[in-house]
């Protein structure tokens, strides 16, 4: 998602830093060579707190899969780390990516990556009151270098499941608890980009 983000933002010729563990990604296209990339870590604001000086948003959408705890981390934690620095540096704008999330018993499984995203809308209300943005995208598909081979999978899905979730006798399921999110279509990478 980050190198849609960022591909769609160029393409805009918004001025972009990328901030990510790693830096500038291994396979380079010609538009990257725009993108300000910080190796840093989250969790460390030292190593990428100078970026936001002058910045006038941040997106988040720092996220993955895991354990109870490694979900709320990286969905949760990660995120009010960005939202806190983004407010002190007087950042006036915050996105946040969250998601749609499954209904009961589907969310079982989700429970950290639910109420990290959760925690993360919160803060972001109480400290962008009037110039937050929250999108809530449904499962995300599209191209992912380096993705795990479930994560993959479930990704190549996306064209397959959409059409078929869009079909007129399927839409009023939609509304059925407990399967009913399903049914919603997934999102591709660049329309949430």
């Amino acid at each position: 998602l980050g190198t849609n983000i960022c591909r769609t933002l160029v393409g805009m010729g918004k001025k972009v830093a990328s901030v990510n563990r790693s830096g500038p990604p291994k396979r380079r296209e010609p538009w990257m060579d725009k993108i300000d990339y910080i190796s840093g870590d989250v969790f460390n604001p030292e190593s990428w707190r100078g970026v936001l000086k002058g910045s006038t948003s941040v997106i988040a959408s720092i996220g993955g899969f895991g354990s109870y705890d490694e979900m709320k981390r990286m969905n949760g934690d990660s995120n009010i780390v960005v939202a806190e620095e983004a407010a002190a540096a007087g950042v006036p704008r915050f996105v946040f990516v969250s998601a749609t999330f499954p209904p009961f018993p589907a969310s079982i499984p989700l429970r950290g990556y639910i109420e990290g995203k959760e925690a993360v809308e919160a803060t972001a209300k109480r400290l962008f009151p009037e110039s937050h943005v929250i999108l809530k995208p449904s499962v995300i598909y599209g191209e992912q270098q380096g993705a795990p081979p479930l994560i993959a999978a479930i990704r190549c899905l996306g064209p397959l499941q959409q059409p078929l979730a869009s079909a007129l006798p399927l839409r009023p399921l939609r509304d059925l608890p407990l399967v009913g999110s399903a049914l919603v279509p997934w999102s591709p990478v660049q329309a949430v980009a």
